[in-house]
């Protein structure tokens, strides 16, 4: 059943970047783009704006089936989805000559309703970059504004890596709950990108069985509870019963625990320490990747499919390009081929899409002795999205090639 949501969120999400391509060619040339706090300088600097959340109505008010996009929304907002602006676009009119700011979740509904606003003469339009999954993201030392503009109806809160570190090194009656299943916690998973060990201290309760478990632990409800999955998709739907058995002190790990290990906000050395069973090479964000694209002598691998990597996937959205000079790795066969001159020091980034191939090239690479193996968390899309709604990477952009006429 976990595994069906998870497939069903998965292809939900994707059929939304599907339709929307890839929008960012549009940035800067019909509408403009604005990080979050340029967003709200400008916002605090206007007598008179509109700005508009283009989610669904579920998503606006923290009530969304699909837990996962209940993430808060912006204050002083309105909401119109974005199947609904066509409809209301007479009404909305009245602001043609007025600055509007659009955001959604992940900023590719907000574009597509920005181009649209500003195909139909609205003659000042700001994207928000990066939306409420940006704001959740950031801290107050990013963005010292999100406690003033962020509003939120859950019962739990939502935390970064930056604050979850804190809130495990500073809260010494800290219940931290891993609700993945026994295998993933125990990294023996199937599939080898799942296993990337788990917090020290924390107790496995799998989601499946936590309804019917939870009561054996003896928790006071008093004492704080983090909560955390692999990709922060499940972790929020266990809120409910930690509520009704009288928690009110919850946190939820937000992106999960693949986002915690590879943020380059923290410091390896810390995160290795709150470790159990981590993986032999180094899992990195954009950031922390962009950062190494920088170096010299390094060999860079795609470990995608030959279809991804010569733009010719049946899923348009997969067809992204490629870093430059990076070497397609097919099969683990062709590794040793690729790598057989190359000392063991050698500085290595892989990076790869859907499929478990990144992962088993790392492990390979290490099982081979390579001593400097770097994965790219989530793979080249979620690279390409930070180089258009992360500020910190949007140097990222000049290290690909190959995308002329996609984003």
């Amino acid at each position: 059943m976990l595994r069906h949501r998870y497939i069903l969120f998965t292809i939900t999400f994707f059929s939304l970047t599907a339709a929307a391509q890839h929008p960012f060619k549009y940035d800067h040339t019909v509408y403009k783009t604005v990080y979050l706090n340029e967003a709200f300088r400008l916002m605090d600097s206007m007598q008179n704006y509109l700005l508009l959340d283009v989610r669904s109505p579920g998503e606006y008010a923290d009530t969304s089936r699909a837990t996962v996009l209940n993430i808060g929304r912006i204050k002083g907002s309105i909401n119109i989805t974005i199947d609904s602006v066509p409809a209301h676009l007479q009404e909305l009119r009245s602001h043609i000559n007025q600055p509007v700011f659009v955001y959604c979740s992940h900023s590719q509904r907000s574009r597509r309703v920005s181009k649209l606003l500003a195909e139909n003469g609205f003659r000042e339009v700001y994207n928000i970059n990066g939306g409420m999954t940006q704001l959740n993201i950031m801290d107050a030392s990013l963005f010292p504004d999100k406690n003033r503009y962020m509003q939120t109806n859950l019962a739990y809160k939502n935390i970064a890596s930056t604050a979850a570190l804190h809130l495990i090194e500073d809260t010494a009656a800290l219940i931290i709950i891993d609700i993945r299943t026994v295998r993933e916690f125990a990294s023996g998973d199937s599939l080898q990108r799942n296993n990337i060990g788990h917090l020290k201290n924390a107790i496995n309760i799998p989601q499946a069985e936590f309804a019917a478990t939870i009561d054996s632990y003896k928790f006071s409800t008093s004492s704080p509870v983090l909560l955390y999955d692999l990709h922060g998709f499940n972790s929020m739907d266990v809120v409910d019963i930690l509520r009704a058995k009288g928690f009110t002190k919850i946190y939820n790990l937000f992106e999960g625990l693949e986002a915690f290990i590879s943020d380059s906000r923290l410091g390896k050395s810390q995160v290795h320490e709150l470790l159990a069973d981590p993986v032999p090479y180094n899992m990195l964000d954009p950031k922390g990747f962009m950062d190494l694209l920088n170096q010299p002598d390094l060999l860079v691998l795609d470990a995608r499919t030959t279809d991804e990597f010569n733009n010719k996937a049946r899923m348009a959205y997969l067809n992204l390009g490629h870093i430059k000079g990076a070497i397609h790795v097919a099969s683990i066969d062709s590794l040793g081929i690729i790598i057989r001159e190359k000392q063991k020091t050698t500085l290595i980034l892989v990076y790869g899409s859907n499929t478990d191939m990144a992962t088993l090239v790392c492990r390979e690479l290490i099982k081979k002795g390579y001593q400097r193996v770097n994965y790219l968390n989530q793979g080249l899309y979620n690279f390409v999205w930070s180089t258009a709604n992360v500020e910190d990477c949007k140097a990222g952009r000049d290290f690909l090639t190959d995308h002329d006429g996609l984003y």
